[in-house]
């Protein structure tokens, strides 16, 4: 018997500027900063959270900022990607709040899915997507709730050893694969909000990933489970 786990709890990147950050994540995304804290591993960096209204979970993105920091490295090994779940309907209010704030931004299709991609000012690289799912209550700096970030959706994943990979989210986070497209598998759990995992299963990714500011340090499935 396996606990399949609902989803993304949370996902953990290193950026430079605590300000610079949350001008974006707040200013432009409309996600409410929910938390500031320390990492208890180095107690002089900041931990900043965003998410909706209360920081539920699936919906928190959170920051080590360090201004002295080197660039990172998106690669192999890590979360490529992450997905931002919109409400359906919402995707031309997107694309013009994005050219709005001068962010620059490219449309992409994956599993049928019409994506409009983009990065922060560290570079890290976001996607928003239609999905169904709850929607927000939280209206902020010019977003109705109704087109506000619902959480998110997913992420994609960078591996050099799929098959490993597909073992863990298949057996040990009793994730549910459903569709195999474009050299990606997707992977989904049970909640309503990042809830899905697109997994490379084609080429390799060719960088090898480095942890400074631009790159993900974590991804932690949510703590709810159910037995599959």
């Amino acid at each position: 018997m396996v606990k399949a786990t609902a989803g993304i709890h949370h996902i953990t990147a290193f950026v430079r500027s605590a300000q610079d950050t949350t001008d974006f994540y707040s200013g432009i995304l409309g996600l409410r900063l929910v938390k500031k804290t320390i990492n208890f591993d180095a107690p002089e960096v900041y931990h900043l959270y965003f998410g909706d209204e209360v920081g539920s979970p699936g919906t928190a993105i959170t920051f080590f900022p360090w201004p002295e920091s080197r660039r990172g490295i998106v690669g192999n090994g890590q979360v490529g990607i992450t997905t931002y779940a919109i409400p359906e309907g919402s995707m031309d209010f997107w694309e013009e709040r994005l050219k709005k704030f001068n962010v620059s931004f490219t449309e992409r299709t994956r599993f049928s899915e019409k994506s409009l991609h983009f990065a922060d000012k560290d570079g890290l690289q976001i996607e928003l997507v239609e999905r169904k799912g709850p929607k927000s209550t939280w209206s902020f700096g010019g977003i109705p709730a109704d087109k506000a970030i619902m959480g998110f959706g997913g992420a994609v994943l960078y591996s050099t050893a799929p098959k490993d990979t597909e073992m863990v989210l298949e057996s040990v986070l009793g994730l549910e694969k459903i569709g195999v497209e474009g050299g990606y598998a997707r992977y989904k759990g049970f909640g309503e909000i990042g809830n899905i995992i697109d997994l490379n299963i084609g080429s390799v990714p060719a960088r090898q990933s480095r942890f400074r500011y631009s790159s993900p340090h974590r991804l932690a499935g949510e703590g709810r489970y159910r037995a599959c």
